[in-house]
């Protein structure tokens, strides 16, 4: 049994928007990963840029550089308001 022109047309569109639609979810869904990754791929930029500050200015960690920050803004301040 052969299917009208018509019936071929109203089926090819329906499944034109049916697998169209599925493959704008696959392609949202990889968008929606390659975002993710590129922040993971900054934050671990920034992370290791960090560490390398550290490095620079010295310090064999970062929780050395920070309580030395931490010391600094703690001295500056009480000079500042006790001057």
């Amino acid at each position: 049994m052969m299917s009208s022109p018509q019936s071929y047309l109203a089926m090819q569109e329906h499944a034109d928007h049916v697998f169209g639609a599925q493959y704008d979810d696959v392609r949202e869904r990889y968008a929606s990963e390659i975002r993710d990754l590129e922040m993971d791929d900054l934050i671990t930029q920034e992370h290791y840029e960090y560490l390398q500050k550290v490095q620079d200015a010295g310090f064999d960690s970062p929780e050395e550089y920070e309580a030395y920050w931490k010391h600094l803004l703690e001295t500056a301040e009480r000079e500042h308001y006790n001057g």
